[in-house]
């Protein structure tokens, strides 16, 4: 069995907040499983019935986020399938804040023609509710059958029935255009040349025929029947 790569040594973004949003290294970027601070290459069909499919768009893609989020509990030993995948129509936009820990963060946000490469997690209900306490109230949990006909995943997979993503109500704007992530240039570079407190925001409304999943507007929490719903 390959040996698994300890996640508490990767940086964190609260120390290295430039590095957002994956700071993987590159014998990282492929598929993996993340369980309780560790990951390991994931080469087969992982086991997925049960769980919620969701766009890590962000930092959630990020394996030592995911132990910042999640370790003490026991939905971090319920483990986490990570893999690539393709979304056409969508792309990921820059929000116009600053987060507490000195990012700027990201959106998923409709871009017509555009061919957008991403990370696809299934969570447990569990794992979904520590997370979504998380996201702001700025941010809504979309998506459904709509946004997973827009998905492109590995003839292996089973492909899932519904996909859903965090989505921010506003995207970044310079010079009047919207600015979208690019994932092939150094992420450093790219959260040194953001300035939301000099730019503009643009609103970034959820389609009018996807899905938003309601959640407590306090806690953030996602009720057991809508969860049941979403698996």
């Amino acid at each position: 069995m390959t040996a698994p790569s300890h996640v508490a040594t990767w940086p964190s973004l609260v120390d290295v907040p430039a590095l957002y949003p994956d700071a993987r290294n590159r014998d990282n970027r492929g598929p993996l499983f993340y369980r309780a601070g560790k990951t390991w290459p994931l080469s087969s069909q992982p086991k997925t019935a049960g769980r919620v499919p969701l766009l890590a768009v962000g930092s959630n893609a990020y394996p030592r986020q995911l132990w910042d989020k999640l370790a003490g509990t026991a939905a971090d030993r319920q483990g986490i399938p990570l893999l690539p995948v393709i979304m056409r129509d969508v792309d990921v936009a820059f929000c116009p804040i600053r987060s507490r820990k000195g990012y700027i963060p990201v959106t998923l946000a409709e871009r017509p023609g555009a061919v957008c490469l991403s990370w696809l997690q299934w969570l447990t209900s569990e794992q979904l509710n520590l997370i979504s306490a998380t996201e702001g109230a700025r941010y809504s949990l979309v998506g459904g059958a709509r946004l997973a006909a827009r998905a492109t995943l590995s003839a292996r997979l089973r492909r899932p029935r519904a996909v859903y993503s965090w989505w921010f109500d506003s995207v970044l704007q310079q010079a009047g255009s919207t600015v979208w992530m690019d994932v092939y240039r150094q992420q450093r570079d790219q959260q040194a040349s953001l300035r939301p407190e000099g730019s503009t925001s643009h609103p970034n409304p959820v389609p009018y025929d996807w899905q938003v999943v309601p959640r407590d507007p306090e806690s953030h929490e996602i009720s057991s029947e809508i969860m049941s719903d979403l698996c």
